[in-house]
């Protein structure tokens, strides 16, 4: 059965021939495995990728080598990729949610590297990538790279210039085959090859300003489908807590804490799952051999009444608290 490897797959293999550092090699060998088709014809390729991803990831860091990498490891309950046009607020957001210390400045450009941070909701935190701007003059490739690789986008944009930037960013990334699909929209099933399709969230910077709230209206009564908007203000924080929450929202994912037999459960590092996860996704999540011991587990939470016994496939909820027998 022949391959049929899209474009997309052929740049990011010229990525990884080019890329100096491994973690950059590991960023494209990964991008590649994403876009590959999977089937029968391309499993021995599947198979050689992952072999050389196994590579450079147990290939040692020489020693006393510096520089910045672009392959940014996930942290926290999700990775949201923080896009939009220069000077759109990106930067200032970040220093304002998280504990990060983006430069911020009052002109185009400060932002050349990827930022991470950690923004806190409640008794988790999700992690915030700060990229560098997207402008039709040029973008460096691991940019996209990193939105591909995201579980999320924040479309960050002006209040004064929102139209446009909204309209800027779902151009350029529709040109390197990434598709934003408004959070709120239930996913469809229509799948492009060689497309990654990201839920995205618009955030509107400037809510403190004077003419931020005519701004908005404007913009809503323009956008041709709705999207999920949040207006924010980095100055005072207006907004932030409404942008954590909707993030939560739409992440789609659950908090599930867990107990031993006859002590209180652990509030303090929920184990987080995606939405209809199981029992069998918990434990596999705890230890890999844990599924497979897995006997029962008694839950108490919206799910089931308290502590009532369910079996591997009993599906979860927020805020569930689980026992596992094994």
């Amino acid at each position: 059965m022949p391959a049929n490897l899209p474009p997309t797959y052929h740049e990011a293999e010229e990525r990884f021939r080019a890329a100096k550092s491994p973690d950059d090699k590991i960023a494209a060998l990964e991008e590649m495995l994403r876009i590959i088709p999977k089937h029968k014809g391309t499993e021995k390729l599947q198979a050689g990728i992952k072999a050389r991803i196994a590579k450079f990831k147990l290939q040692p860091q020489p020693k006393g080598a510096r520089g910045h990498s672009h392959h940014i490891p996930k942290e926290g309950a999700g990775q949201i990729a923080l896009v939009g046009p220069p000077n759109g607020g990106k930067s200032a957001l970040v220093g304002r949610v998280t504990h990060a210390k983006p430069e911020v400045a009052a002109y185009p450009f400060t932002t050349r590297e990827a930022q991470p941070g950690m923004m806190p909701y409640e008794d988790i935190a999700f992690q915030l990538i700060d990229l560098p701007p997207l402008s039709e003059v040029h973008v460096e490739h691991w940019v996209f790279d990193l939105i591909r690789t995201a579980d999320m986008v924040w479309i960050v944009v002006p209040h004064s210039d929102s139209l446009d930037g909204l309209e800027l960013v779902k151009r350029m990334l529709a040109d390197k085959h990434i598709e934003l699909t408004p959070a709120n929209v239930p996913p469809s099933s229509e799948e492009h090859e060689g497309w990654a399709k990201k839920p995205a969230l618009l955030v509107v910077t400037g809510r403190d300003r004077p003419s931020a709230s005519e701004n908005l209206e404007i913009l809503n009564e323009l956008l041709e489908e709705p999207w999920p908007t949040i207006s924010v203000s980095s100055l005072d924080g207006q907004g932030t807590d409404e942008l954590a929450a909707r993030t939560f929202e739409a992440m789609r994912v659950i908090r599930v804490y867990t107990k031993q037999p006859g002590k209180p459960p652990d509030r303090d590092q929920p184990f987080t799952l995606r939405t209809g996860a199981t029992v069998g996704d918990l434990a596999q999540t705890i230890h890999k051999d844990l599924l497979q011991t897995l006997k029962f587990a008694r839950v108490w939470g919206s799910s089931a009444f308290d502590g009532q016994t369910v079996q591997r496939d009993h599906i979860l909820v927020d805020q569930d608290v689980v026992e596992i027998h094994a």
